[in-house]
């Protein structure tokens, strides 16, 4: 199985945001500009960019940010199209691959967060296991891919069958 890379601490909004910003400057633009424009401090940048990155929606190059089609695809969709393009870009990375699997693999197709969060630390420091939880959950549930009971505490498979997973 791959590494399970740890997620970056952002909100989809924030992702969203800066896709647009970047659409509004003709799809390319030097990030110090654009945390300029955003009033963001680099390093808050920085995390928004690299979720940016592993979705598959900009790459960086020469210290430029660039939005790919998949990202004008994205910002250019309605509600729906934009949950469809998180689905799919989210069952490439590997943290989700990896739940994907556990979830399957489970009868009741769940698991409870704190065992989630146990396994994740098996993979990575605990701190980075928390965020990467954090934005399994907030992600999955965005893109309908996973939900959340938080009375139960429990994580479990949103409108997925087999075999869109392995298409």
């Amino acid at each position: 199985m791959d590494d399970v890379s740890p997620l970056p601490d952002v909100e989809i909004g924030e992702i969203i945001g800066m896709l647009e910003y970047l659409n509004d400057e003709g799809g390319r633009t030097d990030i110090y500009e654009i945390a300029d424009d955003l009033n963001l401090e680099i390093d808050d940048l920085v995390p928004i960019i690299k979720a940016a990155e592993m979705l598959g929606f900009v790459k960086v190059e020469k210290g430029d940010l660039i939005l790919l089609d998949l990202g004008k695809e994205l910002i250019n969709g309605d509600e729906n199209r934009r949950k469809i393009i998180f689905k799919e870009s989210l069952k490439k990375l590997p943290a989700f691959k990896k739940l994907i699997n556990i979830l399957l693999e489970n009868p009741e197709h769940s698991i409870d967060k704190s065992d989630l969060l146990e396994l994740l630390s098996q993979e990575m420091p605990n701190d980075e296991a928390k965020v990467t939880l954090k934005g399994l959950i907030n992600f999955g549930r965005y893109a309908e891919l996973i939900g959340y009971n938080p009375e139960d505490k429990e994580v479990y498979l949103d409108k997925l069958t087999e075999e869109e997973d392995n298409g």
